[in-house]
């Protein structure tokens, strides 16, 4: 008579959710893998890799499942985590915002930079999503205080918690509004990024992006520069004089937007490059 199935192990667990999320299409499969196990078990990756042998209780094992046919789905891995880590931080994450995306550090270095540079006592982050642009600041620079506006409540809400978990609430100010419109005096600097996916791309994005991420965070419209647009006009007088913008654009837009902030007469703009050469952030500051 046989005897009783040995225990799954973690190098099972491991190897079974990769094999699945292979057959999902995901190219990471493995470390992903690795991820969904150290989510669903309380285990670190490290501890994975040297314990593979560690068998894992029945519950833990449905856990892993759970979050491994999420993740088959195509739903964004940091989603399935409930967390994603920006500026060398974790923050809290659901389809309330969009991902942070790592070529988004270069806008926060870039505000940073030119915020110590301005002495910038108010900085206003326009569509603060699920918050991490306006805590990087508040953390970075403890002098400032931060506007973070949204005009999606359950963004504010995921904030907010973000805000809690860095004890930056003192710092943050979270406002609910379009934009600029809510702002009540001008600022020394102001961050965003905002959306600026051409309409035309969504059909070719990945299933993560495009059936998951939120739509209001990603659609720019016809051209992909709608809400930008919007936004250029109203700078000039929500700057305080000395006062610096600092964006986020599409490839191939940087020019374009360039020139909307000469239009809504900013000087020193300049386009700064993302880790693979291509103009990521475009910066103008109003003059005093």
């Amino acid at each position: 008579m046989a005897g009783p199935a040995p225990p799954r192990a973690v190098a099972w667990a491991v190897s079974w959710v990769a094999r699945q999320l292979s057959a999902a299409g995901i190219e990471r499969a493995r470390p992903e893998a690795e991820s969904i196990v150290s989510q669903a078990t309380g285990r670190s990756r490290e501890h994975l890799l040297t314990h593979p042998s560690e068998p894992l209780a029945p519950e833990e094992i449905a856990g892993i499942s759970a979050l491994a046919e999420r993740r088959a789905a195509r739903e964004p891995l940091p989603y399935v985590l409930g967390e994603v880590e920006f500026h060398s931080l974790p923050f809290h994450i659901s389809p309330a915002a969009m991902v942070p995306r790592p070529e988004t550090e270069i806008l926060v270095e870039a505000a940073v930079l030119r915020a110590r540079a301005a002495r910038a006592r108010l900085a206003v982050d326009v569509g603060t999503g699920c918050g991490a642009i306006a805590i990087v600041l508040a953390r970075e620079l403890p002098e400032l205080r931060v506007v973070a506006v949204d005009v999606s409540l359950p963004a504010l809400v995921l904030a907010r918690r973000n805000c809690q978990r860095y004890a930056v609430s003192d710092h943050v100010s979270l406002v609910g509004g379009d934009l600029l419109a809510a702002l009540r005096a001008p600022a020394d600097l102001i961050v965003a990024n905002l959306p600026y996916v051409r309409r035309a791309e969504f059909p070719g994005l990945e299933p993560e992006v495009r059936d998951w991420e939120p739509r209001i965070a990603l659609d720019g419209g016809e051209h992909g520069l709608a809400a930008i647009r919007r936004l250029s006009v109203q700078l000039f007088d929500h700057l305080r004089p000395g006062g610096c913008v600092v964006l986020e654009v599409g490839a191939g837009q940087a020019q374009e937007v360039a020139n909307l902030l000469a239009r809504a007469g900013l000087s020193g703009v300049e386009a700064l490059p993302d880790y693979s050469g291509i103009p990521r952030v475009v910066v103008g500051w109003r003059r005093g």
